[in-house]
């Protein structure tokens, strides 16, 4: 184990058929920007059908270690970066997302002052204001949302938790990882210094992606099949009151806000959650 003073960081980032976008991520965490970094290295695992983002890193990266992924989506992807992993402390970063300038050393300074933490969030924010319901941005501010696309845990607790279940092939699995975490009492802490931006991604399929017809029913019913207990993603009554939200303050938002903009993708989320809705009325042990 490395002394407290000498941490060192794996940075992990799964990646997909985006070569322009890994370029720019990668960029940013040169030697150069994050100025000052503990020892670090990065890890780039590719589940990517071409060979374009294997021949761009070995060719502008040398120093950023590039390997296949498990082909199985997101989860197995970042189990695959860890598998290879040096460092006592694994960073969760995505292939699209921007280190700001002292990322590494704010994740290192938090460690430093917090020995009894073995998870941290970094703050996620977009690129700019949002123009259409249509694209995403996993938006991280205060904490609390776990996401893997700014994430730092120790690699011994990833381990000990089984790290990400492989059986979600596109979402869900940081929220199940979470969940695991938080149900052994392991504290976790949030970290604003360590910020990263996201651009906003369309959610049109218009690009490469993990994406599974129907995945937005099946990961939710999967995490609610393993976790039970977790009355806040099982309970109808949270998904009556999202539906409720949507049909309110979501429409009204994209109707006068975006001018209409991504409304087909509100409409597609709206019946989405009826049919988990519909699910969940006939799960057993339903609450």
């Amino acid at each position: 184990m490395n002394e407290v003073g000498n941490i060192f960081f794996s940075v992990v980032i799964p990646t997909y058929e985006r070569p322009d976008d890994l370029r720019i991520c990668l960029n940013s965490l040169s030697k150069n920007i994050q100025l000052g970094s503990p020892s670090y290295e990065i890890i780039v695992t590719d589940d990517s059908k071409s060979d374009e983002s294997r021949k761009m890193v070995e060719k502008e990266f040398p120093d950023v270690s590039w390997g296949m992924g498990k082909q199985n989506g997101p989860a197995g992807n970042r189990n695959a970066g860890v598998f290879r992993a040096k460092g006592e402390w694994i960073v969760f970063l995505d292939d699209d997302c921007i280190a700001d300038k002292g990322f590494i050393n704010a994740y290192h300074n938090a460690i430093i002052n917090s020995s009894d933490i073995v998870l941290f969030e970094g703050m996620i924010y977009p690129d700019r204001p949002r123009k259409t319901w249509a694209e995403c941005c996993p938006e991280n501010s205060n904490g609390g949302m776990f996401w893997t696309s700014n994430l730092c845990v120790k690699k011994d607790t990833f381990h000990e938790v089984g790290g990400f279940d492989e059986r979600f092939r596109v979402a869900y699995e940081d929220i199940d990882f979470a969940h695991r975490i938080t149900d052994k009492n392991y504290d976790t802490k949030f970290v604003k210094e360590a910020a990263v931006c996201h651009p906003w991604r369309t959610l049109k399929n218009e690009e490469n992606n993990w994406t599974p017809k129907g995945f937005e029913v099946s990961e939710p019913l999967l995490f609610i099949k393993k976790h039970p207990d977790a009355k806040e993603h099982y309970s109808r009554l949270v998904y009556l009151r999202h539906l409720s939200r949507m049909i309110t303050t979501d429409l009204s938002k994209c109707v006068f806000q975006f001018k209409g903009n991504g409304i087909l993708t509100l409409i597609s989320q709206i019946i989405t959650t009826l049919l988990v809705i519909k699910k969940l009325t006939f799960t057993k042990n339903r609450v």
